[in-house]
């Protein structure tokens, strides 16, 4: 089985003109968490002998930044480009892409590089175009843990998991210390973290390895060719779009497999992303998605999936109360904010109080997705 590892890494201000929302790029001219992750892949042989190729996905969160986040990547690939098969995929190999999909007939809008959806879609076609029988994807953040991770992560792939289902999308879990989660204006009307670890805690059970799941961590993700050639993450999802690509493919008749023995250790730097600019996007990204999953019990394309599937999360936020749920949670994130004499922290908060009254219902979301997977499967019709 040929495999691919694929690893996204962003790069950028914070704050300072971003025109895409990253949780933690990584300024320009510092070593940032890319070469930690390198460095540790080179104990592998699988990775040392050249057996699996690393494709590095580098995009920047602003348009005036691009030429000199390649120009950066280029110079410090430079240094593995003998120690292992690197590949770097920026703006110069994307206008190549895209000019062949103009010579198809191809949109390209899938595969811009302005949202977490679209730079995973680079992603897919990254692993599509190295011939890989099964991508591997990580995050720059990340380091390996054990001695045999590249047979972890293969391991189950085609073959029948306890409950009859073929195994062809599985993800594993983050090994990391857990911050405190008893946040005031989290608690009641926004647990997200909470619910989150949840779900992961009722995957983990020691007599099933494989086991189905509707979660899934994006750098931590294991998926056949065939799933990455009929699946494409959704790019009106700006956040949380792994967990939002693990329900397009149980649609499409896909089921991910949580792997309780595929573990990654999660060492992220300090997010400096404000809590309410994160929140907005959170918000977009519920109300959107609920309109996907309402839209899709109407839709004959779709295979139906039962809301009590996506329990505790993420359909604790795809239920009837989800406008009252983003109302109070930040009335009281902006309350926190004021304590702390931060105007515009409690400005943008009361802003996204106003969303849900002015936000546009998608009632056909099931339907765009469907288009997008059409021209998705136009793009991997060339492979």
């Amino acid at each position: 089985m040929k495999i691919s590892c694929v690893i996204p890494t962003y790069w950028g201000p914070i704050d300072e003109g971003e025109e895409i929302v990253f949780d933690h790029p990584t300024p320009l001219g510092t070593q940032g968490t890319l070469t930690r992750l390198l460095e540790n892949l080179l104990e592998y042989k699988e990775i040392n002998t050249k057996e699996i190729p690393v494709v590095i996905v580098g995009i920047s969160n602003t348009k005036s930044l691009r030429e000199r986040c390649e120009k950066g990547l280029e110079n410090a690939l430079k240094a593995y480009s003998d120690k292992m098969d690197i590949r770097l995929y920026s703006y110069k190999k994307l206008g190549m892409i895209k000019k062949e999909f103009v010579h198809n007939g191809i949109d390209s809008s899938l595969i811009e590089p302005e949202s977490y959806s679209q730079i995973r879609n680079i992603c897919l076609y990254a692993a599509l175009e190295s011939g890989a029988d099964a991508g591997i994807f990580l995050d720059d953040d990340e380091i390996l843990l054990d001695q045999d991770f590249f047979t972890l992560a293969t391991d189950g792939l085609y073959k029948r998991s306890d409950d009859n289902g073929v195994i062809m999308a599985k993800a594993g879990y983050y090994e990391q210390e857990r911050p405190s989660y008893r946040n005031f204006w989290e608690l009641k009307w926004w647990p997200k973290d909470i619910s989150f670890n949840r779900a992961f805690e009722k995957l983990m059970d020691k007599k099933n390895r494989f086991k189905p799941s509707m979660v899934a961590l994006g750098g931590n993700m294991v998926m056949t060719r065939e799933v990455m050639k009929e699946i494409c993450f959704d790019p009106l999802v700006n956040r949380g779009e792994d967990m939002d690509y693990v329900l397009n493919a149980r649609f499409r008749g896909y089921r991910f497999y949580f792997d309780n023995q595929l573990r990654i250790k999660h060492l992220p730097p300090e997010k400096k992303t404000p809590v309410w600019k994160k929140a907005r996007e959170d918000i977009y990204r519920f109300l959107y998605m609920r309109d996907k999953y309402r839209s899709h019990q109407n839709f004959d394309h779709f295979q139906k999936v039962a809301y009590e599937e996506l329990q505790p999360y993420p359909g604790i936020f795809l239920g009837e109360d989800l406008e009252e749920r983003i109302f109070e949670h930040n009335k009281q994130l902006g309350m926190k904010y004021l304590v702390e004499n931060d105007e515009k922290g409690f400005y943008e908060c009361m802003e996204n109080c106003k969303i849900p009254f002015v936000y546009q219902k998608r009632e056909n979301a099931a339907f765009l997705y469907y288009n997008h997977l059409k021209n998705w499967q136009k793009i991997t019709g060339l492979f």
